[in-house]
């Protein structure tokens, strides 16, 4: 976002935080057109309050990654317009950390946002020219490695005292070697689920979880990101997110490109009474066959299967108090969202293939309008009723404010919020200062 709309942002949350987008391993040059050419438009980046070419004037060969090795290829990325670098070049690397933090400083940034910086063929191999392997050990191992030394040599360099996050998409191709560590975070692009009626492979699942919990006891940034709208997807993704929330853990479900908010950030379960260590395995009842976490004011049940799995049906052994959302989703150029959450009393869920639960002790006390309704011990469903219904100030975003999130904006265009999409809005309450003095 240009700095003029992030001053005006920080002028409402001074806690605002906001990272600077580059390319992880790549350089922007120019949009691909037919067949794969790169005649499109230049690729822009924001600085200051403009949006500049990313391409410079003059770039070093030996900045450019070849494949074959030690051909004189270019590597074209035929999705985005971006040329695979050479990771390991000192002069790519002098380069790359000098602008970065030029812009993040011109900016006033609180870190750098580094997309794509995965193992390039797991991006998809046939979307370069040339193709890279669709499965090579060495290549995706030596990878691996570069991309680990430059998250390490990047913390030894100036850029090293602002925040460091990477995109490592969605992180479960199970030969990724990669070690993240040296980042101060990272992004997960598809947390919990591919997609709508779409959920990985239980195994899947598992890995990914272990992956982010492994970070997670690092006291890491997670950020995890998921393209859903269903009801059952975002209550599943919304499940994982507290199996393996953690102190830095933010979660934004996405369905477009504008500013977005949904009801369930809202739940006031409160902060987990119960840790995960790094394994999910940690969280699993064999008898009852689903992940159960506690929390402050409820617990979480999720059923992790896939589309492959079986219905399951848990009795909770006394009445809870059962989360459910509607509406959500853009929100309006005046600021203020749209969604509620009800609340149903129950004495047993049943949870189908990657759904999800979310209980409270009790009925959240009175003091904001919303709808509840009661099932009776026959199962049927009785009329709704309208309680008085507050959230507490520890709501699974990590001590958001619901009243700072649905502040209006006077005055502030919807488009300039949404130069910001790319990590401010579902980090609001991050608080923001500097990694080092």
């Amino acid at each position: 976002m240009l700095r003029i709309d992030a001053d005006r942002l920080r002028g409402i949350n001074p806690s605002f935080v906001i990272l600077h987008y580059r390319l992880g391993l790549g350089l922007g040059y120019r949009a691909p057109e037919s067949r794969c050419q790169p005649t499109g438009d230049w690729l822009a980046i924001i600085e200051g309050n403009d949006w500049v070419r990313e391409y410079p004037n003059s770039a070093e060969e030996n900045w450019f990654y070849r494949y074959p090795e030690g051909s004189a290829n270019r590597v074209y990325n035929c999705d985005w317009g971006w040329y695979l670098m050479n990771l390991d070049e000192s002069g790519w690397r002098t380069y790359w950390q000098g602008e970065v933090l030029r812009q993040v400083q011109v900016n006033d940034d609180d870190g750098v946002f580094m997309d794509s910086l995965s193992v390039p063929n797991y991006m998809g191999y046939d979307h370069y020219d040339p193709s890279l392997p669709a499965v090579d050990e060495a290549f995706e191992n030596a990878w691996s490695n570069r991309i680990s030394d430059w998250l390490s040599w990047l913390q030894t360099q100036p850029i090293g005292g602002y925040y460091i996050l990477p995109n490592v998409g969605n992180w479960i191709n199970s030969r990724d070697r990669t070690d993240y560590s040296p980042a101060d975070g990272v992004m997960i692009e598809g947390f919990a689920i591919e997609a709508d009626q779409s959920p990985y492979p239980y195994s899947d699942w598992q890995l990914q979880t272990n992956r982010v919990l492994g970070l997670v006891v690092q006291d890491k940034v997670i950020i995890g990101q998921s393209y859903v709208s269903g009801d059952q997807e975002r209550t599943f993704v919304l499940g994982t997110y507290l199996l393996v929330k953690g102190t830095q853990t933010f979660l934004n479900i996405m369905q477009g490109e504008g500013p977005e908010w949904y009801p369930e950030y809202d739940i006031p379960i409160g902060a987990p009474t119960q840790s995960a260590g790094s394994d999910i395995a940690n969280l699993y009842d064999p008898v009852k066959h689903v992940y159960r976490r506690t929390f402050d004011n409820g617990f979480v049940l999720l059923n992790a299967q896939d589309s492959s799995g079986t219905t399951i049906t848990v009795n909770l052994g006394g009445t809870y108090y059962l989360a459910q959302t509607s509406g959500g989703g853009p929100v309006s150029p005046s600021g203020n969202p749209t969604g509620e959450v009800s609340y149903r009393a129950v004495t047993s869920v049943t949870l189908p293939p990657y759904s999800a639960a979310i209980l409270l002790n009790e009925m959240p006390s009175p003091t904001m309008s919303t709808t509840t309704s009661s099932t009776s011990s026959s199962g049927t469903t009785l009329p709704p009723i309208t309680t008085e219904t507050a959230w507490t100030s520890s709501s699974i975003l990590s001590e958001s404010s619901s009243a700072a999130a649905q502040r209006e904006i006077p005055g502030f265009s919807i488009e300039a919020v949404l130069l910001g999409v790319i990590l401010g809005l579902f980090m609001l309450n991050f608080k923001r200062f500097r990694k080092r003095s």
